[in-house]
């Protein structure tokens, strides 16, 4: 998922821009398949924000943008 993609989606849930995102990265993942291959999995995406009177355990982003998109994030405050 690219960050534009990701700040956008933050902006329509969250319009007041209490939410600034400050670290983007993308780490592809591998999986071992039933054959024994590896093969490509989703990436997992890691993103630090500076929040402005929220915690992000609070309002739970991680578990939301996880199932929402089905790529594993991990949102992390800075």
């Amino acid at each position: 998922m690219r960050r534009e993609l990701f700040e956008s989606m933050l902006e329509k849930l969250y319009p007041e821009g209490k939410i600034e995102v400050v670290n983007y990265e993308i780490l592809e993942r591998n999986q071992l398949n039933e054959s024994g291959e590896w093969v490509k999995d989703t990436p997992a995406v890691f993103v630090g924000v500076r929040l402005n009177g929220t915690d992000t355990k609070e309002i739970g982003l991680t578990s939301y943008f996880t199932d929402f998109t089905g790529f594993e994030f991990s949102i992390y405050h800075v």
